[in-house]
């Protein structure tokens, strides 16, 4: 790709994100999104953790998937992303965001913005020594896999040996465009499964083997790498896929007060519990 393309005529932001709450790592996503249509926003990268572990829903999941006195009993928060798909237990994985503003070149498709976007992982993921793919078939198994969003399959996920690696989902607003995606770094399926609903204890181990096959984390490629170590992997990867250049920056004025302003909303049980609502948080 160019860097006389729109994606990349100008530097990107680097968003330094120290570890922070379910409800502050969506605000600060939304905050992002809602400063793209503003002139002079740059396309915007950020890798970040949950403190303490979450478990995310996606956004129009229904919260009865989820066990929340179990969650509460495990101090795992639990929070409403802006995007769709199901259940991610975010608890030592890796979480990218990235933001493009309107008039940035990117495909006015969903489906092509994926692939657009997955060129960055893909290369990170190379450069951790992993061969990886875009999925390419239309999955068939989202509404057998439960309340898990890794046993899914979608066409804006990589494969590695033929299993799930990378979970990403996207939303627009005004012609902006928010992607974020998680990687697990090793495997804590059997908590999660311990966190979701199910009829019983037979229906929750034949769904826990479903989401083995379906998945892997990242230290079932061979790859054990640390958190510092796959962010700096993904940092070159998108300057490398993109020819971008990456400069460290914080958050502006207004997206901070917005951020702190929408932290309150991602906490609201309206928005927990409302997943038909039409509007994001307010």
């Amino acid at each position: 790709m160019s860097g006389k393309s729109g994606i990349t005529s100008v530097p990107w932001r680097l968003l330094p994100s120290p570890p922070a709450s379910g409800a502050r790592n969506m605000a600060l996503d939304q905050a992002l999104l809602e400063s793209a249509v503003r002139d002079g926003f740059r396309p915007t990268l950020r890798f970040y953790r949950w403190s303490p572990a979450a478990l995310s829903l996606g956004r129009f999941q229904s919260v009865d998937d989820v066990d929340l006195e179990a969650c509460a009993a495990k101090g795992i928060d639990v929070v409403r992303r802006p995007t769709g798909g199901k259940s991610i237990l975010h608890s030592g994985d890796f979480t990218y965001s990235i933001v493009f503003p309107p008039g940035s070149g990117m495909p006015d498709g969903v489906v092509d913005a994926y692939r657009v976007i997955c060129r960055g992982i893909l290369r990170a993921l190379e450069i951790l020594g992993i061969d990886a793919d875009v999925l390419t078939r239309e999955g068939d198994d989202y509404r057998s896999a439960g309340g898990a969003c890794f046993a899914a399959s979608t066409r804006a996920d990589l494969e590695c040996a033929g299993r799930k690696l990378c979970g990403s989902a996207q939303v627009r607003r005004h012609g902006a465009i928010l992607q974020h995606g998680s990687i697990l770094l090793e495997d804590h399926s059997e908590l999660l499964y311990e966190l979701l609903r199910f009829a019983d204890d037979e229906n929750r181990g034949r769904q826990l083997r479903n989401f083995r096959s379906r998945c892997m984390s990242l230290d079932e490629t061979g790859c054990r790498r640390s958190w510092s170590e796959v962010a700096d992997a993904f940092r070159r990867g998108f300057a490398d896929a993109f020819q971008a250049v990456l400069e460290e920056g914080g958050l502006s004025a207004e997206e901070g007060k917005r951020a702190d302003d929408l932290t309150g909303a991602y906490l609201s049980p309206q928005w927990l519990y409302n997943p038909e609502s039409r509007a994001f948080p307010r």
